[in-house]
């Protein structure tokens, strides 16, 4: 007898798992495809670099589309997007590819214009697009600055400089050492900075020009000796800064040397870990199941999810796609008499709202149990794998409660099967004994599904 690979034991489980789930999920409603709901425009772009299939589009920092099709053309990159229908765009709208931060992943951001010439219809094109900085482009532009840097101290050092930029230096270094504890205490201040970069980048350039021009206080400052001497008191007057900063005197001066304010932030940031490490005690269960009613021949399926704040307190939130529907009452008087009349509604998801909480190997459930008001009993045993489950909930109006009992048994780590009998005391001959199965997953288990299988998929 063969033994079954760990691997190959994962990958057809998450085939099966797949193809359960896709097929319930169009039991239920059905997916949504860019066929309908959608409507397709077309945009050009110089370069792409980092646009990927899938990301979205965003107007005014809201979703609203998608993008598809990415291919070269005439040596531009043509980008097909798809936008919701109930969007509509001006012809003069801009598209440009941004970053989420310096770093980020690209998306597409369409600015609408003043809309004087009518909407974009399906099928269009946006010819008026902007590429994101591309980071090389970025250094290059900081390494034409460094370079007027150096121009910049060359002149200092020629004819009789070397001596006053010394001075300078002294200065400025005893600046940054009365600073430095700053820096160590509130950490590097940097991100707005990088966020902003590129738009300072931009403006570097014809700063530079009007430096060699001999303009502004930096072009005087290389070519004007007078400059040179104004700059010293300046300095002068930036020592008395840092010195009372040192004494502890002002605001920064307190933020330096007071510990107390040291503490206070301290203390704010520990309230802040404290939050973060409860939502990460937060555990998210998916649950998918169809069970099988033998005396109808139907199939009544769910998906579920389960927010467990603690182990013994969860959240139970999902739909259960039922083959009876409800029925609906609509009460008549007339000539003969008052006469009421009813009718069922099938195919309709009936709503399940929960909240549980466990005592020991007893599980008490209280909400909205189908669309109706209920309560359920569960008892747990051999280590939670065994199940036995009591509901009751508000049937149909004028008729009796619905009651379900049944056994679940979980003989693997993410499947279970059940069995029992629904609606035992219907008087709408309703009732049925029915066997299923479902899939049970945490949001740790789907990381350690898909890591398995990726690993499983590159061998």
């Amino acid at each position: 007898m063969y033994k079954t690979s760990t691997e190959i034991k994962v990958g057809l489980f998450v085939l099966a798992a797949l193809l359960v789930t896709a097929w319930m999920a169009l039991r239920l409603g059905g997916f949504k495809s860019y066929d309908t709901g959608y409507y397709q425009l077309e945009a050009v772009f110089d370069q792409v670099s980092g646009l990927k299939n899938g990301v979205s589009v965003e107007v005014a920092g809201i979703s609203v589309g998608r993008v598809g099709e990415i291919r070269l053309q005439d040596g531009q990159a043509h980008v097909t997007m798809y936008i919701l229908n109930g969007v509509t765009l001006p012809t003069d709208t801009r598209a440009v590819i941004k970053a989420q931060g310096i770093l980020g992943d690209k998306y597409v951001e369409l600015a609408p214009g003043t809309g004087g010439e009518g909407p974009l219809r399906a099928g269009e094109t946006i010819s008026n697009t902007a590429s994101a900085e591309d980071l090389g482009v970025l250094m290059q532009k900081l390494s034409a600055v460094a370079d007027d840097l150096k121009v910049l101290t060359g002149s200092l050092t020629a004819d009789g400089g070397g001596q006053e930029l010394r001075e300078i230096m002294d200065n400025v270094r005893e600046m940054s050492a009365n600073l430095n504890q700053l820096v160590k205490d509130n950490g590097p201040g940097f991100s707005e900075t990088l966020a902003n970069l590129d738009r300072v980048s931009q403006n570097i350039e014809s700063i530079t020009e009007r430096i060699s021009s001999g303009k502004g206080t930096l072009g005087q400052l290389i070519y004007d000796d007078s400059v040179v001497r104004e700059l010293r008191g300046s300095l002068t007057s930036i020592r008395e800064v840092t010195e009372k900063i040192a004494s502890g005197e002002g605001t920064l001066g307190r933020l330096v040397n007071d510990s107390g304010t040291a503490d206070k932030i301290d203390k704010a940031l520990d309230s802040v870990n404290e939050y973060l490490e409860k939502g990460d005690e937060i555990v998210i269960a998916l649950d998918f199941r169809a069970d099988y009613m033998t005396r109808f021949n139907f199939l009544k399926g769910g998906a579920g999810v389960r927010i467990y704040t603690s182990p013994d307190r969860y959240y139970l939130l999902g739909v259960t796609a039922d083959y009876f529907g409800s029925y609906e009452r609509k009460d008549f008087s007339g000539a003969d008499g008052n006469y009421t009349e009813e009718s069922r509604n099938r195919s309709r998801l009936k709503i399940n709202a929960q909240i549980a909480q466990r005592f020991y190997d007893f599980v008490i459930r209280g909400g909205v149990i189908e669309s109706g008001a209920g309560i359920g009993i569960d008892y747990l045993a051999f280590d939670d794998d065994l199940t036995l489950t009591f509901e009751a909930f508000s049937g149909d109006f004028d008729h009796n409660p619905h009651l379900r009992a049944m056994a679940t048994w979980r003989f693997w780590k993410f499947m279970y099967i059940s069995a029992g009998y629904d609606d035992f005391i219907s008087d709408l001959h309703r009732s049925s004994p029915f066997v299923g199965m479902g899939f049970w997953f945490t949001d740790d288990d789907l990381k350690m599904l898909l890591s398995g299988a990726g690993s499983f998929l590159s061998h």
